[in-house]
């Protein structure tokens, strides 16, 4: 196994892959066009979707011997072995693409999921460049600081959860409109709600340092990828 010490380049999207809960159909779809990572213990749910990935980063602890053993030593293993980050974390500080789409990091474990969450959270500061979506077994998520424009479907449901404290200048396209309100996760949260038309604009306040998720149905995956590939910022 070799040291994860340099960044795996895509031009276009690139799929990680961990080991929590997703629906294997919306990976095989998605991996079709695109270059992918298996995340520790993600190598499993690559083998089982017929995924040979381009590379495996982790600490290891969950990928299986067997597992690597099948590789049969065509895909670089990339062991990171420090304990005071996630995978999720690891593979993200190796990596660089326009858009990062990630599998298996909501499922399973809430508590794994809170800290997928706080990952996203921190990646606004740390490669604010890089887009990120992760995608569950119901939901698709992003995490940012900037204006975001969607275009769901009408009566799809759209919600805001904030990282920390977050103002809103603007909102459209809402059924309960965010305009001039200020959300906290000790405050008022905007999950549940949903769009009132086909175009959604979510415009947090010119000085807005803090980040927030909006979430939405898995199935608007594909949207949710656009919006945050054509987003300000």
């Amino acid at each position: 196994m070799d040291t994860a010490d340099h960044i795996y380049s895509s031009p276009d999207r690139l799929i990680l892959v961990g080991g929590g809960s997703f629906n294997k159909d919306d990976l095989i779809r998605n991996a079709r066009n695109a270059d992918v990572i298996a995340v520790d213990g993600g190598l499993h749910a690559c083998q089982e979707a017929g995924i040979t990935p381009c590379a495996v980063i982790g600490d290891m602890d969950s990928a299986g011997a067997a597992e690597i053993a099948a590789l049969g030593g065509a895909v670089p293993i990339h062991h990171i072995a420090e304990q005071d980050s996630t995978d999720l974390e690891k593979a993200m500080q190796h990596i660089n693409a326009p858009l990062c789409l990630g599998f298996g990091f909501l499922g399973r474990r809430f508590d794994h999921a809170l800290a997928s969450l706080t990952v996203l959270a921190r990646m606004t500061d740390a490669r604010p460049e890089m887009k990120i979506v992760l995608a569950g077994r119901h939901d698709a998520l992003t995490v940012t600081k900037q204006t975001i424009r969607t275009a769901l479907p009408v009566d799809t449901r759209y919600s805001v959860w904030p990282v920390g404290t977050v103002g809103f200048d603007k909102s459209d396209g809402l059924i309960w409109p965010l305009d001039g309100l200020t959300l906290s996760p000790h405050g008022q949260v905007g999950t549940s709600n949903r769009t009132a038309k086909s175009a959604q604009l979510l415009q947090p306040a010119s000085d807005n340092t803090t980040a927030f998720a909006v979430i939405v149905p898995v199935e608007c995956l594909g949207h949710l990828c656009d919006a945050v590939m054509s987003s300000a910022g």
